[in-house]
């Protein structure tokens, strides 16, 4: 599918060099159409043959000839016997007026391919901890199914996405919520369930499972504010009458899981943020139990603008994706 950017390349290189002329014979007050018609004419090198080309009288073609050469001032052919061949004018035009058209029918094809196959840029938002897993795949499938769709990627924070998805500086994001929060726009896709995270050999975190309650006082890396996990904790660091230490706040997760491998923080993460950390053997993590703490996983779409086609086919691609990843 020809793309809009290498048109406006293609457009601007000939164009520029071809509009001087035929503005100057007429294309101001000549259609496409007629300009179709001249080139004919050469080809043909007859007015006979190109009005049997085009199914018309000859006259019809005689007369069109004949508004053509008035708009642009002067005789573009010039007669002879049965036949007509071009004049000096007509042979300087001729090149560009080929060239402007071969623009002109690309520029139509491809409109016509993105009436039919949605193209433009979707701003794209993934919450970092399942990222890795989800991004890949998406990329993937909208290349093959819509290459004509570009793909505007940030990774963040839900609580980020969100602030972008309500300012418009995103157009769709996936990210976690509460399950009793809900949204007109969203698509739930699945759920995450989040493990206290801890450095290689550390004691709390060598069991598989550890209880909310043994969170108290003990130093925690989070996500700077707006941290839309953080109500939640808050909620059951009160029903346990626990008390959260908030050590450092910090939004990359790398950075994250650095402090938590050597300096003697932990953080709270979902199992796909860490596994292959866990696995080869750099952090070790438990699942976070009575309660476990789980959060549905949605796709929401920004409410500040009308959804373009393209995002409507990125939507439907990231709900096939995330749930077979996250259901």
């Amino acid at each position: 599918m020809i793309q809009f950017s290498e048109l406006k390349k293609v457009l601007i290189g000939v164009c520029l060099a071809s509009t001087v002329y035929l503005w100057r014979y007429g294309l101001k007050t000549l259609s496409i159409e007629q300009w179709r018609l001249f080139i004919q004419i050469a080809d043909h090198g007859s007015l006979t043959h190109a009005a049997a080309a085009r199914d018309v009288a000859q006259s019809a073609v005689s007369r069109q000839l004949a508004a053509i050469e008035t708009a642009c001032g002067g005789r573009l052919f010039e007669r002879r016997g049965r036949g007509v061949r071009l004049s000096d004018a007509g042979l300087y035009i001729y090149p560009q007026v080929v060239a402007w058209l071969e623009v002109a029918d690309r520029l139509t094809q491809g409109v016509r391919g993105a009436l039919k196959d949605p193209i433009g840029t979707v701003r794209l938002g993934v919450l970092a901890s399942v990222s890795d897993a989800f991004v890949g795949n998406l990329y993937r499938q909208v290349r093959k199914e819509c290459p004509g769709i570009r793909l505007q990627i940030v990774s963040a924070t839900s609580g980020r996405l969100a602030q972008g998805l309500e300012t418009g500086t995103l157009d769709l994001a996936l990210l976690s919520r509460n399950a009793r929060e809900h949204h007109g726009r969203e698509f739930v896709v699945g759920s995450v369930e989040h493990l206290l995270v801890g450095a290689r050999g550390d004691l709390l975190t060598s069991t598989s499972t550890v209880a909310f309650e043994r969170l108290d006082g003990i130093p925690l890396v989070v996500p700077n504010r707006p941290y839309a996990f953080h109500h939640l904790l808050e909620h059951w660091a009160q029903r346990k009458s626990i008390t959260l230490t908030i050590a450092v706040e910090c939004d990359s997760l790398a950075i994250q899981k650095h402090l938590v491998a050597t300096s003697g923080v932990y953080a709270i993460l979902t199992a796909s943020a860490v596994r292959d950390d866990v696995t080869a053997g750099r952090l070790q993590a438990a699942r976070i139990v009575d309660p476990s703490l789980k959060r549905k996983l949605v796709l929401l779409l920004s409410d500040t603008h009308a959804t373009t086609a393209a995002c409507r086919e990125v939507l439907r691609m990231a709900r096939i994706a995330a749930t077979e990843l996250f259901a």
